[in-house]
């Protein structure tokens, strides 16, 4: 019997392309199968091979070069490289997909993504947009919703909430038809493989029918109950193209046309002031319109699938309308949240628990205490908390205690009556609880009031009541309170500095805030946030600064990176920033500039002397990682190295570990390879080891 040895990178590939072969040769040819995951036993070709004579059938051309490199494939040996393509079976799932969906498109390599998108493609699904992403990447976009894999369902970072598997690749035509004629099959077999292939391409068709007029009969029943709503509903994209405009609207509006989905906003809006307000893409914002001889209530709000405005005629919105404009002078007034949930950046765990906790306290009407250090973002947290909170619609309020002398905080607090002070204003003046009423109250720096201050905020958060300076009337108020401090309010309750039952009023909610040195993992993801937010997305970032800034402990946390990045981005003098840019020592406290060879940098300043490249903590443990990788036979990438480094308490991500290596490879320590060799080990990284 003919034999065929395949080999493949994977043991999932393996089993994949063994399927596919034993169903085109029914039995007439045996098949060896061999993975590099799971290690060749001797030379391929070789007596006791079980390929002795036989063809060997290669999944790719890293497979080839590997067996080549290792000694384990003779060149005269009888090969085929297999050409891959997408498996046929899952593609109703991809074709189901809007156009212009951005998809995230994950496999092993570079290359190998590169393939497979090209051949997606060629068969015409070619009108979405696919992000490459394979391990050692940066993190994806949060915004991309659907990943799309070739069997590598493990390799799929966290964000996307929607995996589409299409299997492991399998042989294309061409392949499978060479194969067929090197065996002597080609005659008797290509008739059954070409009945075998259409009828796979026939049944993802039948699918796709059945969808389709599944996705026809949901269409006809939404669209009768957004025609029943009370409201008028309008969907629109980015260029202004309607796609959804009901009933209701279509007479609120007085629109003529039956179907106005296609047009554009300016083409079926007369109002200019409403056409301004719709075009304006800035979150969710609510307006009050005069059209005919009705008030309208707009609301508009952003989705992933475009803009969408609601509709309500003064009929039945006459208290809503007040609010809106309550809402307005809140805006007008400063008295809003500038910063929602998607605000908080990271994906180290210490950051997602955080973001856990404060998601829930959002949904409450807890009175919350966040502990964190000075520069870890309290006041973000604060503001994300009121926007995702039922109070989202009435004020916030962010009050700096620490700013302000103890007489001002109590009349800025409290409010005061006319005559209360010297200086005070004729008719008196309204506090910020008074301002805050229905809404939220932040109050920062709240450990260093006095104890006359504290006796009054208890008397807030216990009986809701406030009594301004000089007053003799208490006001009922509706406030939530969020306080923060940096400091251990506990150990300044038990010293006598700070009342104790207020402490424990305060903490009903606790939140604490993780500083950045816990979370170094992060920084790649917040270099890329400040960027964008200063405009400079499109500036490159100099790979040795993620190694620079791991090893530097940040005592001005989020605050002092972000102001470190705005003085690099002002300085610098090329198209990226780099080591050159950091600021001269002393610039921040206890920064440290590493010496560089940068003209007029710090190299020169001390004379030039360069010190001799060092090997921190995090190099020294991804060494001896790398060794207990190779001994034990396992690749070792940057996705794995990384959940190592987790688990030994370092926050490593893929990109850092991604950056220490390159560094460590300048060094002469460690060498990496293209395919499943990964990186590993150089003789001076293991001599490194011995002498470390």
């Amino acid at each position: 019997m003919k034999t065929i040895t395949l080999v493949a990178g994977s043991e999932n590939t393996r089993r994949q392309i063994e399927a596919q072969l034993a169903e085109y040769l029914e039995g007439e040819v045996g098949i060896e199968g061999h993975s590099l995951e799971a290690g060749l036993a001797g030379a391929l070709g070789n007596p006791g091979s079980g390929a002795e004579g036989g063809l060997v059938l290669l999944t790719s051309s890293l497979v080839r070069d590997e067996l080549l490199e290792a000694g384990l494939l003779k060149p005269s040996q009888a090969t085929i490289v297999a050409g891959r393509t997408v498996n046929p079976e899952h593609l109703d799932l991809v074709v189901e997909l809007p156009p212009g969906t951005r998809v995230l498109f994950v496999n092993d390599e570079d290359e190998t993504v590169r393939e497979c998108v090209e051949a997606l493609s060629a068969l015409g699904l070619d009108y979405l947009e696919y992000v490459p992403w394979y391990p050692g990447c940066p993190p994806p976009d949060p915004s991309i919703e659907v990943a799309i894999t070739p069997g590598e369902v493990s390799l799929v970072p966290p964000g996307p909430g929607r995996v589409i598997d299409l299997g492991a690749r399998v042989l294309d035509f061409a392949t499978l038809a060479e194969l067929l004629g090197r065996l002597g099959l080609l005659e008797r077999r290509i008739g059954q493989f070409s009945r075998q292939y259409l009828t796979k391409i026939i049944q993802v068709a039948q699918r796709l029918a059945r969808s389709t007029e599944e996705t026809h009969r949901l269409y006809e029943h939404l669209k009768g109950v957004m025609d029943s709503l009370s409201r008028g509903i309008l969907v629109y994209d980015a260029e202004g193209r309607i796609s959804v405009c009901n009933e209701n609207l279509r007479s609120l509006l007085s629109i003529r046309s039956r179907e106005p989905q296609g047009m554009t906003l300016a083409g079926v809006i007369r109002n200019r002031s409403l056409l301004e307000f719709l075009e304006r893409r800035k979150g969710d914002e609510t307006g009050v319109f005069r059209l005919s001889d009705c008030d309208l209530i707009v609301r508009r709000f952003e989705t992933d699938e475009g803009t969408v405005a609601t509709f309500r005629d003064e009929g039945d919105a006459i208290a809503a309308a007040a609010m809106v404009r309550q809402g307005q002078e809140h805006r007008k007034r400063g008295y809003v949240a500038k910063y929602v949930m998607e605000d908080i950046i990271g994906e180290s765990p210490a950051i997602l628990r955080a973001r856990r906790i404060t998601s829930r306290l959002a949904a409450t009407d807890l009175t919350i205490l966040i502990n964190g250090e000075s520069g870890t973002g309290k006041e973000l947290f604060a503001s994300a908390i009121h926007a995702a909170s039922a109070r989202r619609t009435g004020p916030f309020l962010a009050v700096d205690l620490g700013a302000l002398s103890d007489d001002l905080i109590e009349s800025e607090l409290f409010g005061y009556e006319d005559g209360a002070f010297t200086g005070a204003r004729k008719g008196g003046k309204p506090g910020l609880f008074e301002l805050a009423n229905g809404g939220t109250i932040f109050l920062d720096e709240i450990g260093h009031v006095s104890a006359k201050v504290q006796n009054r905020l208890l008397r807030v958060l216990q009986e809701k009541e406030v009594l301004r300076v000089g007053g003799s009337e208490i006001k009922r108020i509706d406030v939530r309170v969020i306080a923060a401090s940096n400091e251990d309010l506990l150990d300044r309750a038990r010293r006598g500095l700070f009342r104790e039952d207020l402490y424990f009023r305060l903490k009903t909610g606790l939140l604490r805030i993780p500083p950045l040195r816990e979370r170094m993992g992060d920084i790649p993801l917040l270099l890329e946030s400040f960027l964008r937010i200063e405009g400079q997305s499109s500036v490159a970032l100099d790979p040795e600064l993620l190694i620079v800034f791991g090893d530097y402990s940040w005592p001005g946390n989020i605050r002092e990176l972000r102001n470190l990045v705005t003085y690099m981005l002002a300085v610098r003098e090329g198209p990226s920033i780099s080591l050159c840019d950091l600021p001269d020592e002393g610039f921040f406290e206890g920064f440290a500039r590493p010496a560089a060879s940068c003209p007029g940098g710090l190299g020169e300043a001390i004379g030039g002397q360069v010190s001799a490249p060092r090997l921190s903590t995090t190099d020294s443990f991804l060494l001896r990682a790398l060794a207990d990788m190779e001994s034990g036979g396992v690749v070792a990438g940057r996705s794995p190295l990384s959940r190592l480094a987790a688990a030994s308490g370092l926050s490593l991500s893929p990109a850092m570990v991604r950056a220490r290596l390159e560094y460590l490879s300048g060094l002469g320590l460690v060498v990496s390879s293209r395919g499943r060799r990964g990186t590993r080990l150089s003789e001076a990284g293991k001599m490194a080891i011995l002498n470390g």
